[in-house]
């Protein structure tokens, strides 16, 4: 057998494997628990940190949000919006506020025992982009966010996603600035 011979059989036997693992995304899926949905750690602060030094972390790690506490209790959440529709241009000497001071206050939350349907529909009714996942004692275990369902839902696709080629045709692509 030639190497090509071999490569052909192995390429075939990798196709194989994932027609049999299928791209199966049913109503059945959204029924799973969140758990099964990939998301970092969650960022816990306590409610009471300087607001510069939220934003200062949000910067570094790369963040929408993080969930703040009380006593080591969820206490709120605090996202880019917040940020944007109740501090940038309304507040002056913001970044010696505390975090309280602009935080959503009991912000809804989800156990990872939950459907990922409630995610979705909280995302949706809601119009939130962060959801915090807490455990029975209302302590943060985690953070879904909406990029956080989107790969979940695209890693049952990877084929018809991964394999696009080229951009979509817009016409002629014309670019303001130099």
């Amino acid at each position: 057998m030639s190497l090509m011979d071999d490569q052909l059989k192995e390429e075939q036997k990798i196709a194989k494997e994932q027609d049999a693992r299928g791209t199966s995304l049913s109503s059945d899926s959204f029924k799973l628990p969140i758990k099964n949905i990939r998301k970092p750690s969650v960022i816990a602060l306590d409610e009471n940190t300087s607001l510069g030094d939220v934003v200062k972390l949000m910067q570094e790690k790369k963040i929408g949000s993080v969930v703040l506490t009380k006593a080591a209790e969820l206490s709120g959440i605090l996202t880019e919006r917040d940020l944007l529709m109740k501090v940038l241009g309304l507040k002056d000497d913001w970044k010696s506020l505390k975090a309280s001071d602009v935080m959503t206050v009991n912000p809804q939350t989800l156990q990872e025992e939950d459907a990922i349907a409630y995610v979705l529909n909280n995302m949706h009714v809601g119009g939130y982009r962060h959801v915090p996942i807490v455990d029975e004692d209302e302590k943060p275990v985690g953070m879904v966010s909406i990029k956080d369902v989107v790969s979940w839902i695209l890693d049952h696709f990877p084929q018809e996603i991964t394999n696009l080629t080229g951009e979509p045709f817009r016409g002629k692509v014309t670019r303001e600035g130099a």
